[in-house]
């Protein structure tokens, strides 16, 4: 492991500070959970623009997408998995589920 020097201003490296002692961390480990969050999210918003683009401009791929993920629930309903509606908010199609109101495809929107 190699050690770096970050310039950081007080302000900021005190409030860096002030969460690693909570979270009874390092500073190396904050920064790393941090930078970590930041790249998930990035991940899910670009999940997120492709998920957008292909419902405008592809509605029938955008179908066939929908339809795989109920072919998936389908599979895993009785091997005790949680069903794809909880953890993909675009399996509630809002032409099939009037009720569904998810205003994103992917957490972290």
């Amino acid at each position: 492991m190699s050690d770096t020097t970050i310039r950081l201003d007080s302000a900021v490296r005190d409030k860096l500070r002030a969460l690693a002692d909570e979270d009874h961390v390092t500073l190396g480990d904050l920064l790393g959970r941090l930078a970590e969050r930041e790249q998930y999210q990035r991940e899910m918003r670009r999940a997120n623009e492709v998920m957008d683009r292909m419902q405008r401009e592809d509605s029938a791929a955008w179908h066939e997408y929908l339809s795989e993920l109920r072919t998936f629930e389908a599979g895993t309903a009785g091997d005790g998995l949680a069903g794809a509606a909880a953890d993909w908010p675009e399996y509630n199609d809002r032409e099939h589920n009037d009720a569904a109101s998810a205003d994103s495809a992917v957490p972290g929107r």
